[in-house]
């Protein structure tokens, strides 16, 4: 019963993280992956205002939350932009979109700059999670 809310913190974390992420993608036409390290400190804030206990645990938590939020924000936009050339939208878009396009998009799609905020979103999730 104690990890309950923070579990559910995390679920609305990892949701939020993702609206605002796909949000900015949108407006600025990019994967803008400078909100990688954002959405990590964004889970870190949710776990502790959810009173999470310190410790491995909650830093376990806020670097899985994160990985979900990146991986989840990136499919997304992948999505919206495959969507967009279709007709579709994101919604269905993403329910069609399968793991080898999507994959062969975001290497076409990304750069070091993306795979380097990700891996800074990771630490910090770990760092600041305990």
């Amino acid at each position: 019963m104690s990890w309950l809310l923070p579990a559910f913190a995390l679920v609305v974390g990892v949701m939020g993280a993702v609206a605002v992420w796909l949000g900015l993608a949108i407006t600025l036409r990019s994967t803008c992956p400078w909100v990688a390290p954002l959405a990590a400190l964004d889970m870190v804030l949710m776990l502790r205002l959810a009173a999470a206990p310190p410790g491995k645990a909650r830093a376990t938590l806020a670097l899985a939350g994160t990985t979900i939020a990146i991986a989840i924000s990136y499919w997304m936009i992948v999505a919206t932009q495959m969507g967009l050339l279709l007709g579709l939208s994101p919604a269905e878009s993403a329910q069609r979109l399968g793991p080898v396009l999507a994959g062969e998009l975001l290497r076409h799609g990304t750069t070091g700059w993306d795979i380097g905020f990700s891996l800074l979103a990771l630490g910090l999730a770990w760092r600041f999670g305990r």
